[in-house]
């Protein structure tokens, strides 16, 4: 039997769980900014953010079949920028364009998976 996942295994559940951490990050950015302390900024807000939700990046998987597809290229990109982003402490500073391309990269995600399903999919207007 093998072991359980602490953040979770697979493809769409792992984006799920990434994407469940959205609101912290607005929550997080809000309370640094009344802070009003320069060592708790923008930035500071986009690296806890990924510091959380960057955990359900680390057993992301890809079915074999979609090996080297474009789907496989934008969910190595989102782990990729994800864990340098919260767990690279590499001292950048971080902007919510970051934060940003990894929620276009996600969306993008999805809608591959959708076509690759055979739907048509549509982002919708809100």
């Amino acid at each position: 039997m093998s072991e359980e996942s602490e953040f979770g295994k697979g493809l769409i559940i792992c984006l799920v769980k990434f994407a469940e951490h959205q609101w912290r990050f607005q929550e997080r950015l809000a309370r640094n900014k009344s802070m009003n302390n320069p060592l708790f900024d923008e930035s500071d807000a986009v690296e806890m953010f990924f510091n959380g939700a960057s955990d359900h990046l680390y057993e992301i998987e890809v079915p074999k079949d979609w090996l080297g597809t474009d789907i496989d290229i934008k969910v190595k990109e989102l782990q990729s920028l994800g864990l340098e982003i919260g767990h690279g402490f590499t001292g950048k500073k971080w902007t919510k364009d970051n934060f940003n391309k990894a929620y276009e990269l996600l969306e993008d995600i999805a809608l591959l998976i959708d076509v690759k399903l055979g739907l048509t999919p549509q982002k919708g207007q809100w």
